[in-house]
C-alpha cells in the first residue's frame, strides 16, 4: 500500500511487533500504518531518531532533518484524517504531537544534546560551578544603563553560546558526559541571560523614549 510509512534506520526494519488496534494483525513498532487494514496507528515508544527515519548520532544534516520532518508532517496532515473515525483521528493527532517534540528537539543542539545524554542513560543534571561562568555577562547586564551596553552583551553571550555548541558536540562524540553537563549547565545560563537582555534592553529603550517625549 502507498500510505504506509515505516522508520528506517540503518540498522534496518525493526524485529519488535505489536499489534494493529483495529485489525489485530501483527504490525511492525515503527509503522505508522497497519500493513494489513491501512489503519494508522497509535504512537509507540520510540526514539526521536527513529520516529523521524534517521539515523542515531549526534551529528545531524538539518536539511535532512526537515525534509523528513516536512515529509512525515504531511502524511500527518489532519485534514487527510477528517473522514476517519475518532479513534484514527485521535491517533493521527498524537502522532504529530510526538513528530512535533521530536522534531524541536532534534533541531536544537542544546536540547539535542541534553537528549542524547537520555539516550545514554546519563544522568542530566545542573552544573552550579559551570553556570557560575557566566557570572561576568550577568553582573554587566544588571549594571547596564545604555541598550548598547545589552547590545554589546548579547553580541559576547551569542559567540559563548556558539563556542560552547561546538564544545558540547566534541563532548558528546568523545563521551566525556562529565564535560557535556558541564556545558549543557553554562549554556542553559546563557540562554536565560539573552533572554533576559531582551528584556533589559526594551525596558531602558522605554525609559530613554520616555524622556526624550518629556523634553
Amino acid at each position: 500500500m502507498s500510505n504506509i510509512i515505516e522508520f528506517i534506520t540503518a540498522s534496518g526494519l525493526a524485529s519488535a511487533s505489536v499489534h494493529c488496534w483495529l485489525c489485530q494483525k501483527p504490525a511492525s513498532v515503527r509503522a505508522l500504518f497497519c500493513h494489513h487494514c491501512g489503519s494508522i496507528q497509535p504512537v509507540r515508544k520510540l526514539d526521536h531518531f527513529t520516529r523521524l527515519g534517521l539515523e542515531k548520532r549526534i551529528d545531524i544534516d538539518l536539511s535532512v532533518l526537515e525534509r523528513q520532518y516536512q515529509a512525515f508532517r504531511r502524511t500527518l496532515d489532519p485534514q487527510r484524517f477528517s473522514l476517519r473515525g475518532m479513534g484514527e483521528r485521535g491517533h493521527a493527532a498524537k502522532q504529530l504531537e510526538a513528530l512535533e517534540e521530536a522534531y524541536e528537539t532534534l533541531r536544537d543542539p542544546v536540547r539535542r544534546g541534553r537528549y542524547w545524554l537520555q539516550l545514554h542513560e546519563q544522568e542530566v543534571r545542573q552544573n552550579e560551578a559551570a553556570y557560575l561562568k557566566t557570572g561576568r555577562l550577568r553582573h554587566e547586564l544588571e549594571t547596564a544603563t545604555e541598550t548598547a551596553q545589552c547590545d554589546r552583551i548579547a553580541q559576547l553571550a551569542g559567540q559563548a553560546m556558539e563556542n560552547g555548541i561546538v564544545n558540547l558536540m566534541q563532548s558528546l562524540r568523545a563521551q566525556d558526559w562529565k564535560q557535556a553537563n558541564e556545558l549543557l549547565s553554562e549554556l542553559d545560563g546563557l540562554e536565560e541571560i539573552l533572554k533576559d537582555i531582551r528584556k533589559r534592553r526594551a525596558e531602558l529603550a522605554a525609559k530613554y523614549g520616555n524622556e526624550a517625549a518629556g523634553t
